[in-house]
């Protein structure tokens, strides 16, 4: 038995012991006698202190391992970086501050190993089990917030998990004294390092991998155990000294034997006061590094809480309230429209980078081209939203009206075609009801009022069709009345239809393409009509939004304000008012209204907000105008644009990047850190922008006959930023104001302002202002017995949020009340009218996700068939386990049109373990002309791979080791689809910055036929490919995986329901997971449309006068009393 008592010496066992009274405690290292049989000195006084000693060596050993994280950060996500200066960054700022922020935990942590060393003592022993205890008391009280483990449960738990950490800790500690005790051997300082790098890694892959984003407290547990374990390696050092102490130690006497620790000691002292000092400008020098904070903070588990320290030593500066200035807005009369007829062609979805007139390379938009080429092109103007609904609004009131109906704004705009119906036009629209089809609800009063147009053909209609609407309004109208025509074309818009004269090819953004012609066609159509029958009219081509195909991550529209999403076509033609020209500046469609009106010398109503671009079409503006101006915005998302920089934000955690259109068109580089004038121009351009949307209607409120102060209307419109602007105004005299910005911070759920809410919940005397309070309390996660009391409320309002506040921070008192809310407003038989905000019926998703809400799997099957909803439910039916849910997630998953709703579906059938239900879908959905994304990867998970055209579980192996020298498979191809044609697929990474090639296909026939040797793991020798039934697969570079497909050609002769022995060659670069055959299957058809009835007065409302109507045009679709 080893003994480290006394003077901490190896005792032999055979060897005498010292009587008891001789015996004495002392915490430090073990050390060897100094010669046979000679007994040791006692320890001078500076050797009894080597806790000293290990703790600065266990700083220093934890300051290496932050350092390195940063280091490894930044070589696995450099593509995300800006070239050397972030990472340069983050070790200069980032690492002193987080390593400042870990000397509370050197100093445990070098407690720890000296407890851990001297184990053996049962006053070591007791020390190490009740720090044991302490952390597992702490990770369990953390993790134990949720309503699994409320009430009464909480206490036995945390109480259990300190027990176990206790007794464990004890059971473990002599073995880990023992194992800890210096050797002279080398193998013992390998060790040593070698525990500590492999518990890192599985302790960095577990903080990664298990539970990603839930349970902070678990995340931080395991972060501070990694630092805590960091130390333990300066162990290998005393097996270092142990080593070298036979001939060291005469030579170098006292002084040379301390003079090492001390220098650590001394090197670990200045190094924390330094990173103290300079913390504060270490912060401030990182706060504009958005890009570089977003990173780390979301890929370095350790040093993201350095992060989180930076930003609260420099929050963010205080929010200019100073109103924005529009540079120009209507200053003279630059063109001259006088007698001229309007015409508007807007296109659904039409992105501008897809016509040839804005460098397309296909030859698709041939007329308007053409209209491009003699008229004046914008070649960057902007929706001010990407959804229909809010972008046509904004088009005709000339105001950014999605901010104005957050606020409960802008519904009694003046329109464009009310304001030219009031100069003497004749007004007449063409557009499908869906234009109103995103949030409904908040434009009722437009979708009522026609957008104040008095001959109106509301119905779905295909390009040819409005073309000859158009033409029999023209034929009826008369010759000496001006008009002003509004034509909306749908083509473009999803679901993509093929058509046989525009055969571009199969996948969607081919047939995105075809829809796109077709749509020309009609302009094409239109245009001729308009030139035969109105030749000086004003014809403007442009349209509501965009349209994204995986540029970022995503899929259609409506989700981010990247170039593909907002940017849309603008070219005017009219003949003989403007010369031909292309203007670099960029402009929103929102300027155009206030154009047309400034062309006919019409007053500008004081509320429109847009710009007359005038100057830019008759190319008279000034220099100082050049720069435009564009703004752009989601829920989450803001852009603002000036010249060819792009300034784009993610509005909840107020980060930002910026980028350069015209060398980089693309928006993958970002230059905040290059750029950072520009970078802090336009952050404090953009607050002013977003506090004074609401300044133009401002005379419209009638709520206490004011309207909100600058922060409140950013804090409505969903500005992070705001929050601390807004928690100020909890102390407002007014109990308006108060009201109002409790309920913003209620939505806002920002975690700074959370002291200022607790003051306004003990002080205020307003019970509504301590209602949101409350509840916003405990949206953080701090939670209020009064929210507890709002759940029995009389009033189904409060009830609503205060169940939604609960299930947000993981109480389930209120899924009853949840579960009927959702189903009020979301259900199947819901009225559109009736139906909740998307907004609020997403957050009921994820919160009964949450609290795993068993009683609401129904209700969540219910919102499958909500395209918006659809991908939340199927998460938190995936998070609820409920396997009742996975023949209803299959049946959407068959016939769901969406790719990113079919990503979902997919991955909660996954999670439910519905790999069976999953095989049929997937095999179709793999044989789609866009396969599914990520699909092989579900495929791994699932354990379906060779259900859906993989090979079984050896060949799987073979190909994953041996592609690169080339290796046969042998695959069943699954018997469906629609024809004889096959696809291959495979999922696999470039290991460099090269990209690579995968050669699919049949062997020649020379390949030595297969023997009993040949079933081995390693293949004899390479096969033979024949090139005339091969394939390449093309694999782009970068680290990260990608599923690459093509198509066999014919001559491989296998077919649907066939055994193919394939052959695979991968380049040297390239790493495969797993391949896959499947057969080609066709794109899900359209759904037929529903019947629709053209809308009607219902008659409580007056008509328009028969006047308005041109004579002979049929009253279809105009309301009739």
């Amino acid at each position: 038995m080893t003994d480290l008592g006394g003077d901490g010496l190896h005792v032999p066992p055979a060897a005498p012991r010292r009587s008891a009274s001789q015996k004495r405690v002392v915490v430090d290292e073990p050390k060897a006698p100094e010669a046979d049989g000679v007994e040791p000195r006692r320890r001078k006084r500076i050797d009894d202190i080597a806790l000293a000693w290990r703790i600065a060596d266990g700083y220093l050993a934890i300051g290496a391992f932050l350092l390195l994280e940063i280091i490894v950060v930044a070589i696995v996500h450099r593509r995300e970086l800006v070239g050397i200066y972030e990472p340069g960054l983050a070790i200069t700022a980032l690492w002193p501050i987080t390593f400042a922020a870990a000397a509370p935990i050197a100093v445990a942590a070098g407690v720890i190993v000296e407890l851990a060393r001297h184990a053996q003592s049962m006053l070591a022993r007791l020390g190490l089990s009740l720090a044991s205890a302490a952390y597992g008391a702490w990770v369990a009280f953390g993790v134990s917030t949720g309503r699994h483990l409320a009430g009464g449960a909480r206490v036995p738990f945390v109480l259990g998990v300190a027990l176990v950490g206790f007794f464990a800790a004890f059971a473990v500690g002599p073995l880990l004294a023992r194992a800890l005790v210096p050797r002279r051997d080398k193998r013992f300082v390998l060790h040593v390092v070698l525990a500590v790098v492999v518990i890192e890694i599985v302790l960095e892959l577990v903080n990664a991998l298990v539970l990603p984003r839930l349970y902070p407290a678990f995340h931080r547990g395991l972060a501070l155990l990694s630092l805590l374990v960091v130390p333990f390696v300066t162990v290998a050092f005393d097996g270092l000294r142990e080593l070298t102490a036979a001939e060291a130690r005469p030579a170098r006497g006292v002084v040379g034997r301390y003079f090492g620790k001390l220098a650590r000691v001394a090197m670990a002292l200045v190094a924390f006061a330094l990173c103290c000092a300079v913390a504060s400008l270490s912060a401030q020098r990182m706060a504009p590094a958005d890009n570089m904070r977003l990173v780390y903070a979301t890929h370095a588990p350790i040093v993201s809480n350095g992060v989180e320290i930076a930003a609260l030593l420099s929050p963010p500066p205080p929010l200019d309230d100073a109103p924005f200035i529009d540079a120009q807005r209507q200053a003279g009369r630059s063109l001259d429209l006088s007698g001229r007829d309007i015409v508007l062609i807007t296109v659904d979805a039409l992105r501008a980078d897809h016509l040839s007139s804005y460098g397309y390379p296909k030859k698709i938009t041939p007329n308007i081209d053409a209209l491009a080429e003699g008229g004046v092109v914008f070649e960057h103007a902007y929706t001010p939203t990407p959804h229909t609904s809010y972008a046509v609004t904004s088009l005709m009131t000339g105001k950014y009206i999605r901010p104005l109906v957050l606020q409960g704004l802008g519904a009694d705009s003046e329109t464009w075609a009310g304001q030219l119906r009031r100069y003497g036009y004749k007004t007449a629209a063409f557009y499908p009801p869906a234009v109103f089809f995103i949030d409904a609800e908040r434009f009722g009063a437009m979708r009522d009022r026609g957008l104040d147009f008095e001959y109106r053909k509301v119905e779905f209609a295909s390009a040819s069709l409005r073309a000859n609407q158009v033409r029999d309004y023209l034929d009826a109208a008369k010759a000496d009345s001006r008009l002003f025509m509004w034509v909306h074309l749908f083509e473009p818009h999803e679901p993509y239809e093929a058509h046989a004269d525009h055969s571009y090819g199969d996948r969607d953004i081919d047939r995105y393409d075809a829809e796109i012609a077709v749509a020309d066609a009609g302009i094409g159509e239109i245009v001729a009509d308009i030139r035969k029958r109105r030749p000086n009219a004003l014809v403007i081509i442009s349209a509501d939004h965009g349209e994204e195909f995986q540029e970022h991550g995503g899929r259609y529209h409506g989700t981010s304000v990247y170039e593909e999403q907002v940017r849309v076509p603008l070219v005017l033609h009219a003949p003989g008012l403007f010369s031909p020209r292309r203007v670099p500046s960029p402009v929103t469609i929102v300027d155009l209204f206030p154009t047309v009106l400034a062309g006919l010398d019409i007053p500008r109503p004081a509320r429109v907000r847009g710009t007359d671009i005038g100057p830019f079409i008759m190319g008279t503006n000034s220099p100082e105008s050049a720069r435009g101006f564009a703004f752009a915005e989601t829920d989450t998302m803001t852009m603002l644009a000036r010249g060819p920089l792009r300034l784009v934000c993610a509005r909840r955690i107020g980060a930002c990047a910026l980028y350069d259109v015209k060398q980089d068109p693309g928006q993958t580089r970002d230059l905040s850190a290059v750029r950072i004038g520009d970078m802090a121009e336009m952050r404090a351009e953009l607050r002013a922008v977003e506090g004074s949307h609401g300044r133009y209607e401002i005379a419209g409120l009638r709520i206490e006959g004011k309207g909100w102060p600058d922060a409140l209307r950013r804090g409505i419109a969903g500005d992070a930023d705001a929050a601390e602007d807004v928690a100020a105004l909890l102390d407002d005299a007014d109990v308006a104001i108060r009201r109002k910005a409790a309920e913003v911070l209620f939505e806002l759920r920002q975690s700074e302002v959370a002291a200022t809410m607790r003051l306004a919940l003990l002080r205020d005397e307003d019970d509504e202002v301590r209602r949101w309070c409350a509840l916003g309390l405990t949206r953080l996660g701090e939670g209020a017995s009064l929210t507890r009391e709002l759940v029995t409320d009389a009033d189904p309002a409060w009830r609503h949020m205060a169940a939604l506040a609960l299930a947000e921070s993981g109480d389930g008192r209120g899924e009853t009340e949840l579960v009927a809310w959702l189903r009020e407003g979301y259900g199947k038989n819901v009225a559109d009218k009736d139906r909740l905000p998307f907004e609020r019926a997403k957050e009921i998703v994820v919160a009964l996700g949450k609290i795993k809400a068993k009683s609401a799997v129904t209700a969540l099957i219910d919102t499958l068939d909500d395209v918006r909803l659809a991908p939340h439910a199927a998460a938190a039916l995936a998070a609820i386990g409920q396997e009742s849910a996975r023949p209803a997630l299959a049946e959407h998953l068959a016939t769901e049109r969406y790719q990113h709703a079919r990503v979902a579906l997919a991955e909660a059938l996954v999670a439910l373990g519905g790999g069976p239900e999953l095989v049929a879908p997937l095999v179709r959905l793999l044989g789609v002309p866009d396969p599914l994304p990520n699909g092989l990867r579900l495929a791994i998970e699932a354990d379906i791979v060779k259900l859906v055209g993989g090979p079984r579980d050896r060949d799987l192996a073979r190909l994953r080791q041996f592609a690169r020298s080339g290796v046969p498979i042998r695959i069943v191809v699954p018997k469906r689809g629609t024809g004889d044609e096959i696809r291959a697929i495979c999922r696999a990474r470039s290991m460099d910055d090269r990209p690579g090639e995968i050669r699919f296909g049949m062997g020649n026939g020379r390949v030595r036929p297969s023997t009993g040797r040949d079933r081995e793991l390693v293949p004899i020798r390479a096969p033979e490919l024949d090139p005339k039934k091969t394939a390449i697969l093309h694999v782009p570079p970068g680290e990260a995986f990608h599923e690459v497909f093509t198509t066999l050609p014919e001559s491989v002769g296998v077919r649907p329901g066939d055994f193919g022995e394939f052959v695979v060659y991968a380049t040297q670069n390239i790493e495969i997971t797993v391949c896959v055959v499947v057969p080609l299957s066709p794109e899900l058809p359209p759904p037929p449309p529903e019947p629709w009835t053209p809308e009607t007065y219902d008659g409580t409302s007056p008509a328009p006068s028969g006047s308005d109507l041109p004579p002979g045009v049929p009253n279809e679709g105009l309301p009739s009393p």
